[in-house]
């Protein structure tokens, strides 16, 4: 009997020990799959990474602004993963697998688009309105406010108008309404001018004219993404039963109220602070990633104006706070940021827009349509605010307006509104609207990328927004002379030098530039 027992426990435990190393080699082999699938992400930001860096090394000199080549390159991995090229690769008897590549390129198309904002976000608003000159910006604000709030709203209203003649025409979009309408012109209205504002830096333009688009933009978002929740929350059913307008005035400014009382917090931690880099900058990026959850999370307001208050305070009356050693590689910091994240934003773009599109023939005539649509819009918009901008602060010349109108290319914002719109349920919107959401809005993306953003050097050369004024001619050139002319006297001087009188005064003369000859 005891030995019953015992072998009865010994089959007891030997099926307890069978199925717990089943179980474990089930969950072993989940953890592998895992562990497999979660390298994903983190092999997709290095590609990322050491394609933005060739792209700017190796590409410099070609035509197309940074952001560009980057959304090319995006658009052509997305193309060659979504036809399968990327299942591997075989080459004679050999066989290369590249599902690492595939499975990272699988990860950015179907990044959750809440993810994308709020990891990007906070980087590319705060590190523009940091490095935003506040003064200029104090001066161009009526003219970026006029644009932003007044101006997105009958850009919307028209953009819908636009949407909805279309279906009266019977050219498309049988099944949209005056709702989905809206929201698709408050997507669309969201700005992205990180390529124009770095070309007109390049180029040499007037500061006031990248302050002015930067600053538009900024506050742009902000309201794009407050009136898109609007629609958004009504057609999904989930919108408070308040009035719309009063909901997006408590959004806003809710928004930067929280940025300003954040900023003046961390401008008073600062000043307790001295030439600490690592704790200056560790509280910056902590309180612009803590801001927009905190505004989008916990309060429910505009987590982008929140980050464009916060910004702004500690980029303008913060900056005397931080440490002198500190700001400069604090400054260094943010930009390497945004040149990071950039390079992520505009690849994952890229790859969206080829692995995710889905359309008919039909929508390229609506998506062409919608393309010339948007610049009509945006052009009256300019139009009818024009008397009152052109006397504003630094008021807006018709030559800076051209640009002004011409660059506001669409963006990573727009995408990612699009991307939360395809996301949701088919009972609120149907998978038919959700697909022409995304194809209309990463076709706007992508055409405003590559051909106002690759031709926009030539109009702000053309408009002459780039050439010296008379007066600061003038003063290069005297500034050139007296350097000349300091450089003659102290090589006379140095060749009574007792130590280097017998040096060969014929070979230095070689190296000092000729005296240049004036055009007058």
């Amino acid at each position: 009997m005891p030995s019953a027992q015992l072998f009865a426990q010994e089959d007891h435990q030997n099926a307890v020990e069978h199925t717990v190393s089943a179980h474990a080699a089930e969950e072993g082999e989940h953890h592998q799959e895992e562990h497999h699938t979660n390298t994903a992400p983190l092999f997709f930001i290095i590609l990322a990474i050491f394609i933005g860096v060739a792209t700017r090394h190796f590409l410099k000199k070609t035509p197309f602004p940074f952001t560009v080549l980057l959304l090319m390159i995006g658009l052509l991995l997305g193309v060659i993963n979504r036809l399968g090229y990327f299942d591997g690769i075989d080459i004679g008897s050999f066989s290369f697998k590249l599902e690492s590549l595939s499975e990272s390129i699988e990860f950015a198309a179907h990044m959750d688009p809440h993810l994308l904002l709020f990891i990007f976000l906070p980087i590319l608003i705060f590190e523009a309105s940091y490095a935003m000159d506040l003064h200029t910006f104090k001066k161009s604000s009526t003219n970026a406010i006029i644009l932003a709030v007044p101006g997105i709203l009958i850009a919307l209203s028209l953009t819908a108008a636009l949407a909805m003649g279309l279906k009266a025409a019977g050219i498309g979009l049988g099944s949209w309404n005056w709702s989905l309408a809206l929201m698709f012109g408050a997507i669309v209205s969201a700005t992205d001018p990180v390529a124009v504002v770095a070309l007109l830096k390049d180029l040499g333009a007037s500061k006031k004219l990248g302050t002015l688009i930067e600053g538009e933009s900024l506050l742009n978002d902000g309201t794009a993404i407050v009136l898109f929740m609007v629609f958004f929350l009504g057609i999904t059913g989930q919108a408070s039963g308040g009035s719309p307008v009063l909901e997006f005035f408590r959004v806003a400014f809710g928004g930067l109220l929280v940025g300003a009382i954040a900023g003046y917090l961390v401008i008073w931690w600062i000043k307790h602070v001295f030439n600490d880099a690592m704790v200056e900058t560790s509280l910056v990026i902590a309180a612009a990633y803590l801001t927009f959850y905190l505004a989008e999370h916990t309060f429910h307001v505009s987590g982008v104006l929140g980050l464009v208050a916060l910004g702004l305070i500690i980029g303008g009356v913060g900056r005397s706070r931080i440490s002198p050693q500190v700001e400069h590689f604090m400054h260094e910091f943010w930009e390497l940021a945004g040149f990071i994240a950039n390079c992520l934003i505009f690849l994952i773009v890229g790859i969206v827009v080829a692995e995710r599109s889905v359309f008919e023939l039909n929508d390229f005539l609506l998506l062409g349509i919608f393309y010339i649509g948007i610049h009509v819009v945006r052009g009256l918009v300019i139009l009818m605010f024009y008397p009152f901008m052109k006397k504003a602060g630094y008021g807006l010349p018709k030559k800076d307006a051209i640009v002004v109108w011409y660059g506001a290319l669409r963006g990573a914002i727009g995408l990612a509104l699009a991307l939360i719109v395809a996301g949701v349920d088919d009972q609120y919107i149907s998978a038919e609207i959700k697909d022409q959401f995304l194809f209309f809005t990463a076709g706007i993306v992508t055409l405003t990328l590559l051909i106002n953003a690759s031709t926009v050097k030539y109009i702000v050369e053309g408009l002459g927004l780039t050439m010296v004024s008379p007066a600061k001619a003038k003063m290069l050139e005297n500034a050139r002379e007296y350097l000349h002319e300091s450089t003659l006297n102290q090589i006379e001087r140095l060749k009574e030098d007792r130590f280097i009188r017998k040096s060969d005064w014929s070979e230095v003369s070689k190296y000092v530039p000729p005296k240049e000859v004036s055009a007058e």
